[in-house]
């Protein structure tokens, strides 16, 4: 009898993972099967001059990550006290609403207030990696919480495929409908097919959260140093991956002496770090589990670092894609351990607000990256930015190992 329940438990976990991954990816997917089409969506679809529709496509994408960053720590900790299936739930039947809606919209403002919504709803995928890391088994952190990584870099590779033919088959709109209805779908299986591990002390936890109760939970989170430590973390590795993409399609026309096919050749590059990190994420959970996330978090940045740095040597598209393919190998190796880390530092009745802050830093690094790379690329030649972000990497990689590994030991 105690070996069936056993093996159900363990059923139970791995059907979990399996559930929650392919639900990541589809949201994943959603989300970049129509943001990097946005622009296109303004010209084509309402009609915006092309002068209009550059200045309106910024402040849209903006505001979604602005307003998701403020949020995602109220919807985590709502998620500790509600439980965060629920929290799942409510944020991936509004984002359906919020992607069938903006599908529908006659006029860039009213895409601009969905766009806000969006922001105000968001909070599905921190709420699944909560779920799976209170469902892993202690030994299976590392590599779990890596596989769930790529969950968000498969749908990051397979979106923008899947919106560009979309688009060109059946019109801008039909994509943000298939996004909602993959939304929905991600809905119904963590609903039908989810089952959340409940701490034992969340049972004498109250029913709501208010505003002092929340400030009061936040201000001790803020408390806990090693978690502010990791979203510091979150929010460089972030703006290191993001300060390139402004200047992506200007330095690759550059390598290929202006021709037309720059901005697909773009495309596949970018989608280079996204496939080498489904590769090399669950390697780099592994090595985090047996010889420490720290070690291998610090490990990881530093090779990205030089990696990138090795980009001043460059002078081929070829050799470009390569280097970025090897810098998409090593930096693979931050997400999962940072993601164990935050599991390891924190109570899991306190996970949802956790992971919640962690959103929000890495939200922050999303909106600094580009913004960087757009203003020192007026005074670096793109290299020469490459490897800058290469040497900060390096900098942040031994300053994890002197502070969280040689001294701490962990």
């Amino acid at each position: 009898m105690e070996k069936a329940h056993t093996v159900e438990k363990e059923f139970n976990w791995k059907r979990n993972l399996i559930v929650l991954w392919c639900c990541v990816f589809l949201v994943c997917a959603s989300y970049t099967m129509v943001i990097p089409f946005l622009p296109l969506f303004l010209l084509k679809e309402l009609q915006l001059p092309v002068s209009s529709a550059k200045m309106w496509s910024g402040g849209i994408i903006a505001i979604t990550f602005v307003v998701a960053g403020i949020m995602a720590p109220f919807w985590g900790a709502r998620g500790d006290v509600i439980g965060q299936k629920k929290n799942a739930l409510r944020a991936g039947l509004g984002l359906g609403l919020c992607y069938f809606l903006s599908g529908s919209v006659s006029t860039p403002l009213q895409l601009l207030g969905v766009r806000l919504l969006t922001g105000i709803i968001s909070g599905f995928v921190p709420a699944c990696m909560t779920i799976a890391s209170s469902s892993l088994p202690e030994e299976k952190t590392g590599w779990g919480m890596g596989l769930m990584q790529t969950a968000n870099f498969s749908g990051s590779i397979m979106g923008p495929l899947l919106g560009g033919l979309l688009g060109a088959w059946f019109g801008m709109r039909m994509s943000f409908y298939v996004a909602a209805i993959a939304l929905l779908v991600a809905t119904a299986a963590i609903y039908f097919m989810v089952f959340e591990k409940k701490d034992a002390t969340a049972k004498n936890m109250p029913t709501s959260v208010k505003p002092k109760d929340l400030l009061a939970d936040l201000r001790k989170e803020f408390a806990n140093k090693t978690l502010l430590y990791i979203m510091g973390i979150f929010a460089i590795v972030k703006a290191c991956t993001m300060v390139i993409q402004p200047l992506l399609t200007i330095y690759v026309s550059e390598l290929l002496h202006g021709a037309p096919e720059a901005i697909s050749i773009s495309g596949v590059i970018l989608s280079l770090a996204g496939i080498a990190g489904i590769i090399a994420a669950p390697f780099w959970g592994n090595q985090g589990q047996a010889y420490g996330y720290a070690k291998m978090l610090s490990l990881a940045m530093i090779l990205a670092g030089i990696a990138n740095i090795f980009q001043l040597a460059v002078h081929t598209i070829w050799m470009f894609a390569v280097v970025y393919f090897i810098y998409g190998l090593f930096l693979a190796g931050a997400s999962p351990n940072l993601l164990s880390y935050v599991v390891q530092s924190t109570e899991p009745n306190e996970r949802g607000k956790a992971f919640g802050l962690t959103t929000s830093a890495d939200q922050l690094g999303g909106a600094i990256g580009p913004l960087a790379g757009g203003f020192l690329g007026a005074y670096l030649a793109i290299d020469e930015l490459l490897a800058l972000t290469g040497l900060v990497l390096i900098l942040a990689g031994i300053h994890i190992y002197v502070r969280k590994v040689k001294i701490s030991h962990i």
